[in-house]
């Protein structure tokens, strides 16, 4: 009942339930599950990527792998007992080939910021860096013998688990609480047909089969997952996700990033474009969640960042410190603010179970409040947007966040000038980082000029050492959306 009450309260505010433990990378992750999996349960189609972004439906039908044998691997956790074909097909039984492959697999890993130990192998995810390692999320529990009733050869080998008593893997959410089915939702529903189209096929080579080395690999492992979908998932899940695009401008801004990130096929790396797409995607739900809050507390929504970029504490590092703890109070105060309607709407019903159940979010500590408010500066910390996952924190631009920030404003293979480039961040994100946009802006009021023409040059010699910057003249900056 605490759970629903919270998810109630979360999902009426934001539109989909954000907590603490779907932050950050599994917000992408999840998406690119979602979207690998349509592109493998349609991988029979003539049409190339059908189904990928289709927007015909209220459910998504995708198949779900698990990569729970590479992530074993991966964590040095037990490969799953009795199952035979498994030493003989990739020769788990020898120790070089094992030690090899957890050299490799390892490193494939999502790093998340903030973990203090390693996880078990359902809580480390690989990196999606080619199509074949895209998978969704999986626990480690017990069979029941229900679960094994038929005779496929995936109920054959759960069949023995039962028989022997012991937990294996089962696909299943953990870790992906629908951030990822807001984002997959945001694309498929897009209202452009070119830019949706664009997208689709950028996000199409991302995701299909890449025929690789490493891929054709990982798809051996995966074909000796002990748990995989035999027929692909109905996911009712996005139906009863609302966009509130009436109220924030994000998820048009998430559209227009993704196609300028994916549609680089030409110019930019499968690789560098996955990056750049798994950090976009997580910030441009949070800001999402951010202007809600916002809008929910004063009407308007609008919220102006100051982006600190200068190597040592300066009055815009102190006013962005204040800038980011007013946020993170902003979706407390919201959270209580949409709690109080809530408690108002069952009292004019006559529902004093359903008050009742609310009134701990109308309180401005504890946990009610802590998870939601955990996901926005976790989710910023983790793509790099903050300096840091704890201790004294400022907004910042870390470079694989600068890259996906200027890969998703900058359309392919053109080039802007740098002045142009930092009013468009004001006008687009509200992102403050130089004096001429700091005099459009109340934030910057009572800071000193000079601070923010610091931070400008600091801002633009970033950009020039991750090679988007071309300086022209003394007077001529361009930057770009992919290195030259």
């Amino acid at each position: 009942m605490t759970d629903r009450s919270k998810a109630e309260v979360v999902f009426r505010l934001f539109g989909v339930n954000l907590e603490q433990q779907g932050r950050g990378f599994y917000v992408s992750l999840e998406m690119l599950a979602i979207a690998r999996g349509v592109y493998l349960a349609h991988q029979e189609d003539p049409e190339k990527f059908a189904g990928l972004l289709d927007n015909g439906a209220d459910t998504v039908a995708y198949k779900r792998t698990s990569h729970d044998l590479a992530r074993r691997i991966a964590t040095d956790s037990n490969i799953v007992e009795g199952n035979e074909e498994l030493g003989k097909a990739v020769e788990l039984d020898s120790p070089e080939t094992m030690e090899t492959l957890r050299a490799l697999f390892s490193s494939l890993l999502v790093e998340i910021p903030g973990r203090r130990s390693q996880p078990s192998w359902f809580g480390a995810h690989m990196y999606p860096f080619v199509g074949e390692l895209i998978h969704y999320d999986a626990v480690d529990r017990r069979i029941k013998k229900s679960d094994a009733s038929s005779k496929s050869a995936k109920k054959v080998k759960q069949a023995s688990h039962v028989a022997a008593g012991i937990n294996a893997p089962s696909i299943e959410r953990y870790l992906f609480r629908d951030g990822g089915g807001w984002a997959y939702k945001v694309l498929r529903s897009d209202p452009d047909p070119e830019r949706k189209e664009a997208t689709r096929q950028g996000m199409g080579d991302l995701v299909q089969d890449s025929g690789t080395p490493l891929g054709n690999l990982a798809k051996a492992l995966s074909a000796h997952d002990f748990d995989y979908d035999e027929a692909p998932y109905v996911d009712g899940s996005e139906a009863g996700i609302e966009l509130y695009e009436d109220l924030s401008p994000w998820p048009g801004l998430l559209r227009e990033g993704a196609r300028n990130i994916v549609a680089r096929t030409t110019t930019v790396p499968r690789a560098k474009r996955t990056e750049s797409l798994m950090h976009w995607v997580p910030y441009c739900l949070a800001r999402h969640q951010l202007h809600l809050a916002r809008r929910k507390l004063d009407g308007t929504g609008r919220e102006s960042i100051l982006l600190d970029f200068s190597s040592e504490a300066t009055p815009l590092r102190r006013e962005s410190q204040k800038n980011l703890t007013g946020f993170r109070n902003d979706i407390v105060n919201a959270i209580n603010a949409q709690a109080r309607e809530m408690i108002a709407k069952a009292e004019t019903e006559g529902d004093e179970a359903r008050k009742r159940r609310y009134e701990r979010f109308t309180k401005e500590t504890g946990n009610a409040v802590a998870s939601p408010r955990a996901f926005f500066s976790e989710t910023l910390a983790a793509v790099g947007a903050l300096n840091a996952t704890v201790g004294r924190r400022h907004f910042t631009m870390k470079p694989p966040m600068l890259e996906a920030l200027v890969s998703a404003t900058v359309a392919q293979s053109t080039e802007m000038e740098f002045d142009q480039f930092c009013a468009l961040l004001y006008e687009r994100y509200r992102l403050v980082v130089e004096n001429k946009v700091a005099t459009e802006d109340p934030l910057a009021y009572e800071l000193d000029s000079s601070v923010l023409d610091h931070n400008g040059k600091a801002f633009r010699e970033k950009l020039a050492a991750i090679g988007l910057l071309t300086q022209y003249s003394d007077a001529t900056s361009m930057v770009r959306g992919e290195p030259r």
